[in-house]
């Protein structure tokens, strides 16, 4: 299983796990394919364009998400093969969502370490503003440090993460309300 796969399912347990504490319900966005053929091979590749891989509440918080990851230890790139590597329409996306009262945020996992940070989408577009103001093409695992998800087990709490950020309040007794 590639470690996209991994990440990506490790998220889907997490998300599980949330609503059997009755904490909240949030889905993978399914994206829709279709064949292409390729030097006489099938692949599918993304029929669509979505702004977000998971969307949903927590706490009674509405909550939009992208994962991403890098194969580095030191750095998260900005872009891949010349494209943005969180592209303008998830940006946006995330951005609007946030605006209109949600949690919008991204998750970036560094494979080589396995460990995982939450960056706001709005922290995250300051970052990567200052980042290329100043001629960088990637974001400094230092960067990441104070945003790192705890592991537990078999899922990344990033709910946890979420409360100590202050993007969602840690009150339990407002869930529903």
């Amino acid at each position: 299983m590639k470690e996209w796969s991994r990440f990506e399912q490790t998220i889907i347990v997490t998300n599980l796990w949330y609503q059997r504490q009755k904490l909240g319900v949030v889905a993978k966005i399914p994206t829709g394919t279709r064949a292409v053929r390729n030097y006489g091979s099938t692949v599918f590749v993304p029929s669509e364009k979505t702004g977000c891989d998971f969307i949903g509440h927590l706490k009674g918080v509405p909550v939009a998400f992208d994962c991403k990851s890098t194969a580095t230890k030191t750095r998260f790139n900005l872009f891949s093969h010349n494209k943005p590597t969180v592209s303008p329409h998830q940006k946006k996306f995330l951005l609007d969502f946030k605006e209109t009262g949600g949690a919008a945020f991204l998750l970036i996992q560094f494979n080589p370490l396995h460990k995982v940070f939450l960056l706001d989408i709005e922290k995250y577009m300051t970052i990567e503003s200052h980042i290329l103001s100043g001629g960088g093409k990637n974001i400094p695992l230092s960067y990441f440090v104070p945003f790192e998800v705890a592991e537990h087990l078999y899922y990344y709490d990033y709910l946890e993460k979420m409360e100590s950020l202050e993007l969602i309040s840690n009150d339990k007794q407002n869930i529903g309300r």
